[in-house]
């Protein structure tokens, strides 16, 4: 739910200057600026913050907004496995230490924390809290809701905050400051998770089970809180109108709405037709076809139905279809170079999705650590050890996948592949591509859905006139998540998405030490280059470094063929449609959609209105 995305939708962005110090470099503000934490960043908000800019600072307050939500829930604690959670709504109902700042990566600023103090190079930070701050029912935030927070979700809350906070030694040193000690070898991240984890309140949940499922409306401190609560089917949060931080710099002009609502659907056709028809105020649009096909309404035409797009503000990673190379004819990169010029992107993408996708085409997918032009003198120079291993393209140009001529019957590709097929020994006789032994080439590829079948009919389609014997195995996520555990596949659907910055993870992943079956390379690649370029983004310490080795360890994999990539949604999460009942400022922030910063245009002519009796220009 973008409205609500404030507190964890910065993970795209690219903003803020990097500091000199570098990567691990972690910065407190000092006052009498406002304060933030940054990780190799130099905040962009500073001593004169009043607001971002891109908020309307005097936004009238009133209204509701009505959104949809899809499916049903059982409970509202929405941070436990148990039970069935609504839309994320924790943003509104709760704040942190920190808020992350949606313009920047790596940088948060105080919400209710006023003041934070790094020492021992990020190791060590102690949390001021804003003598202001309070729950809803007046009750100050203390140092000790803290240390019950981070207590309580290490034990009842999601996997997420259980790993985290249990390597975090936290310690209230007095009612209003906390300090926390992070270990060698935890990423500083750590902190601004840490920052950004809601306080809940510890006089409200002592005599009550955080980890059971349940619909009573608990206590809160941020923007909303629960008004009605129809279990399933629909969800009100209301707007504290008394709320402490709202005057706060993060917060000016936003949380407009006196009323949020969450309408819930089985399906999004249920809920398409709902906003269609008025019920619905804003909708998300998670079907590139639906948004191409479906909006030729009259609402539409004449603009009472209005529509813009947002190009996804994440990294989103390879998303493809990846070779077991421990199977021998995978492991031969002329076999994987032929099946990938017989995958034809080209043409479902304009017949069937109507252009809306694109090819990915990097491991760093639409991030500054994505190898997106041609290699750079310092990179050549640590490519150049290992030019056996790299074609003598790899050098002066960036890597593609094949492209189609949208036929859907490519003779150029389909010759190449042929060729590529025979010099590894897999010739076309009989109708069949056969090796010498007589062996009939053959493969499934292994998915738990069947979201990929348009872009890979037209890829069976030529794989059958190549003589191979190729299909889908489709299964459930269970038996799905086994045969990739016991490495029991042909080619696998796959999504590799990294971190905001990639480091020991990409090791584990590509890494020869991890080709166990315990471990995170699944396609079972063992290669020293890669090994050396992923040991060395994972040793980085400055974000200049790690954009070096990541590109020169995108080059390898990419260049190395290792898996087939397919599409991506450029605008996932960001196809917004709305009803012309609300306004909204002329620009949006670098991570969301910027609907945390809209209001209600009857609220706008209440006010005028107001102003105009009270003889206010």
């Amino acid at each position: 739910m973008a409205f609500l995305c404030l507190a964890f939708c910065a993970l795209g962005a690219s903003g803020g200057a990097e500091a000199a110090e570098g990567l691990y470099h972690v910065e407190a503000s000092k006052e009498p600026a406002y304060p933030s934490v940054s990780i190799g960043r130099k905040p962009l908000y500073g001593e004169n913050f009043q607001h971002f800019p891109w908020v309307n600072p005097a936004a009238p307050k009133g209204c509701r907004m009505t959104e949809s939500a899809r499916g049903s829930f059982d409970s509202l604690n929405t941070w436990i496995v148990k039970g069935r959670s609504p839309t994320p709504i924790h943003g509104a109902l709760y704040d942190g230490l920190l808020v992350a700042s949606p313009d920047e990566d790596m940088v948060s600023y105080g919400l209710i924390a006023n003041r934070v103090e790094v020492f021992d190079d990020g190791r060590r930070v102690r949390f001021y809290i804003d003598p202001r701050a309070v729950f809803h029912d007046g009750v100050p935030v203390k140092a000790s809701d803290v240390v019950f927070t981070a207590k309580t979700f290490q034990k009842d809350a999601r996997p997420f905050y259980q790993l985290m906070l249990k390597q975090i030694e936290v310690k209230a040193l007095d009612e209003r400051t906390v300090e926390i000690r992070l270990p060698q070898g935890m990423e500083p991240t750590a902190i601004l998770e840490f920052g950004e984890m809601p306080v809940i309140p510890e006089h409200y949940w002592r005599d009550r089970d955080f980890g059971a499922t349940t619909l009573d409306p608990f206590l809160g401190n941020g923007p909303y809180r629960f008004g009605s609560i129809d279990a399933g089917r629909r969800l009100i949060l209301e707007r504290v109108k008394d709320y402490w931080a709202k005057d706060l710099p993060v917060n000016k002009g936003l949380f407009n709405f006196d009323e949020l609502a969450f309408e819930y659907f089985f399906d999004e056709t249920g809920s398409f037709q709902a906003f269609l028809a008025g019920d619905i105020d804003k909708f998300v649009d998670m079907s590139a076809q639906r948004w191409e096909t479906m909006y030729d309404t009259p609402a539409v035409r004449d603009g009472r139905i209005k529509r813009f797009t947002v190009e996804a503000w994440w990294p989103l990673g390879m998303n493809g279809f990846f070779f077991n190379l421990r199977e021998e004819r995978f492991a031969d990169i002329r076999v994987r170079k032929a099946l990938s010029l017989l995958f034809d992107f080209e043409w479902p993408n304009e017949n069937v999705f109507h252009g809306a996708y694109r090819r990915t085409r990097s491991y760093f997918q639409n991030s500054e650590f994505a190898a997106d032009e041609p290699p750079t003198a310092e990179e050549k120079a640590l490519m150049e050890p290992w030019r056996q291993r790299l074609p003598d393209e790899a050098f002066r140009q960036t890597w593609s996948p094949p492209v189609t001529d949208g036929s859907g019957r490519d003779r150029d590709n389909f010759r190449k592949a042929l060729d590529l097929f025979a010099e590894a020994g897999w010739r076309y006789r009989d109708g069949k591509l056969r090796n010498d032994a007589g062996d009939v080439f053959r493969f499934r590829i292994l998915t738990n859905s069947q979201s990929q079948e348009a872009v890979l009919t037209p890829f069976f389609n030529n794989a059958n006139r190549a003589g191979i014997d190729a299909g889908l195995e489709v299964i459930d996520n269970a038996a799905y998540e086994a045969r990739l555990k016991a490495r029991r596949f042909d080619i696998a659907y796959r999504f590799y998405i990294p971190p905001v910055i990639p480091g020991e993870e990409q090791l584990r992943m590509w890494g020869a030490a991890g080709g166990g079956a315990e471990k995170d390379n699944l396609i079972g690649l063992e290669n020293p280059m890669i090994d050396s370029f992923a040991r060395k983004l994972a040793e980085a310490r400055t974000l200049e470094d790690k954009r070096l080795y990541a590109k020169v360890l995108d080059r390898a994999l990419q260049w190395g063929n290792y898996a087939i990539p397919s599409f991506h949604d450029p605008y996932a999460m960001g196809r917004i449609a709305y009803w012309d009942r609300f306004a909204m400022p002329d620009s949006r922030p670098k991570s969301g959609i910027g609907d945390q910063s809209w209001w209600c245009k009857a609220a706008e002519q209440d006010e005028a209105a107001k102003n105009t009796e009270n003889g206010r220009p």
